[in-house]
């Protein structure tokens, strides 16, 4: 039985979490369960009845592998047991790992934004479509914390509750406009003491009037002294972009001064889009709480999309995350939990060498040995 090779690690952790069912009857440890369905969603699994076919199919592997004694469990077991577990104490856990894989790095850039599960919309509840707001460190590929909310509109009551979870000190944390709120900004500067880089958009319409003319108080943009300036290109099968930022340090045309006090910077950014004959032009302007360098500022703008790319395109295409349709209580953030656990575990899979995810997920497929070596054997000694 490999359990006894188990050493302190992420699934360790998992230990101390509550088992919602009743102590009488039970034939499966809560460990032995995350486990297998941690090869299920490996496998590329995405629903309980198919993850429990994965596991009976393989009855005799996890029986020796875990040492169990009842067979395997039946996807009514797993949809009771995610439905019922805490998934405020699930989400401690994993945040409470997270920290430690980051340990005190400084100056990491924090990506915030939400996502829909559109499969697992609940037409008999009203028709909700679930979202999950998710934290993101896009130089390190991890993701890093979630909170779930019933739709869309609820995000920014939500954001709030995502930064009192995390460790963001030092931090810069970006969001896109939805997140441009004087709540929200001074929860991160004041409460967090960490720094942000905010997109603004017609939600805040007169701080983009503001901005917009503090802009145009200069003559030029180009050769001024106040201004930082820098001009990025990027050309790619028939597609061109050019990127221009100008960054400055005066705020005076910034009416509501109590509102955006933490305000201290303002970046415009300039992209012009050529696809082959047809040319796009967009303005973006950003609020900044310090006297960012302009290279920061643009490191921490184009950082923010990795979380797009990064963890949500990856948890559709790869994990199939858009098509779940596990809807039951806590089943929906529970699962959403366990994905992103699996997501950071293949990011820090290096036993294969430099290959991309899909390419990990391939040779996990063909042999889950690969998975027994990423579980007790890659994990253990970087938990």
């Amino acid at each position: 039985m490999i359990r006894k090779l188990i050493s302190v690690n992420l699934f360790e952790r998992f230990e101390v979490l509550e088992d919602p069912r009743d102590i009488r009857g039970k034939k499966y440890k809560l460990i032995d369960i995350i486990i297998m369905t941690i090869y299920g969603l490996l496998f590329g699994l995405k629903d309980f009845v198919n993850i429990a076919d994965y596991m009976e199919l393989n009855e005799d592997y996890f029986k020796e592998l875990l040492g169990l004694e009842n067979g395997t469990p039946s996807h009514d077991c797993l949809s009771d047991i995610f439905a019922r577990i805490d998934c405020n104490k699930f989400m401690n856990i994993f945040i409470e790992w997270t920290k430690d894989l980051i340990q005190k790095r400084t100056g990491k850039k924090i990506s915030i934004d939400g996502k829909a599960v559109k499969s697992a919309t609940d037409k008999i509840n009203g028709g909700n479509t679930p979202y999950i707001v998710s934290a993101f460190i896009g130089e390190l590929g991890l993701s890093i914390g979630q909170v779930k909310v019933d739709d869309k509109s609820n995000e920014i009551t939500a954001i709030p509750d995502l930064l009192d979870l995390l460790d963001i000190e030092d931090s810069i944390v970006t969001i896109d406009a939805i997140g441009t709120q004087e709540d929200i900004v001074n929860k991160i500067v004041h409460d967090n003491k960490a720094h942000y880089v905010l997109k603004v958009k017609k939600n805040q319409k007169e701080l983009l009037r503001n901005i917009k003319s503090q802009f145009n108080t200069y003559n030029n943009l180009y050769g001024n002294e106040k201004v930082q300036y820098k001009k990025t290109i990027e050309k790619d099968h028939g597609r061109g972009e050019i990127r221009e930022y100008f960054l400055i340090y005066d705020t005076d045309k910034i009416k509501d001064k109590d509102k955006w006090k933490t305000v201290n910077s303002l970046l415009y950014v300039k992209v012009q889009t050529q696809d082959n004959d047809e040319i796009r032009t967009t303005d973006n302007y950003y609020i900044i709480d310090y006297k960012i360098d302009i290279n920061t500022a643009i490191e921490t703008v184009r950082d923010h999309w990795s979380i797009e790319c990064g963890l949500h395109w990856k948890l559709d295409v790869i994990f199939d995350e858009d098509h779940s349709r596990n809807h039951m209580g806590n089943s929906i953030n529970n699962l959403s939990i366990l994905r992103k656990i699996v997501f950071n575990l293949v990011t820090l899979d290096n036993s294969f060498g430099k290959i991309t995810m899909n390419k990990k997920l391939t040779r996990y497929k063909l042999n889950p040995k690969n998975i027994e070596n990423l579980i007790f054997n890659v994990i253990p000694s970087i938990s």
